[in-house]
């Protein structure tokens, strides 16, 4: 199977861009990661898809995984093996308002015909990446909405 450059398979840690994130928030408290990803969440949304974007996909991706990932639901979730502890990273409730951010950037950064999807070298690697994005918003998408999962 083949993958978009710097990536090594299809979840929402496999590339370079989302370790180096992963990398930039392994040592910060909480609050300072939840920062760092409302501000990911928000920059993303505002930039809607315009190629001078300052976020990649892979981090709105990544930061998205991380939320998912604090979430109750989101247990059930593969994650990367490298960061175990990222079901820990950020305070517990998730915040619907985080949530719905999350899935709002993920709408923004990841449209239909984006050039996310076109990079894939692999049809089944792409239906793979869809199938790991589909899984953070079936985590996402209940708080958003208010519902505790």
């Amino acid at each position: 199977m083949e993958f978009v450059v710097g990536t090594w398979g299809s979840g929402p840690f496999d590339s370079y861009t989302a370790q180096d994130f992963l990398d930039d928030l392994e040592e910060q408290s909480a609050p300072q990661r939840l920062a760092v990803v409302e501000k990911m969440f928000r920059s993303a949304i505002a930039a809607g898809d315009s190629a001078n974007s300052p976020v990649l996909p892979e981090e709105v991706i990544a930061a998205a995984a991380i939320v998912a990932a604090n979430a109750p639901a989101g247990s059930s979730l593969a994650w990367n093996e490298d960061y175990p502890s990222v079901t820990g990273w950020l305070d517990k409730p998730i915040p619907s308002t985080l949530a719905a951010s999350a899935i709002r950037a993920l709408e923004v950064v990841l449209p239909a015909d984006g050039w996310f999807w076109r990079s894939w070298v692999d049809a089944g690697a792409r239906e793979e990446a869809q199938t790991a994005i589909d899984g953070l918003r079936s985590v996402l998408l209940p708080i958003s909405e208010g519902i505790s999962r």
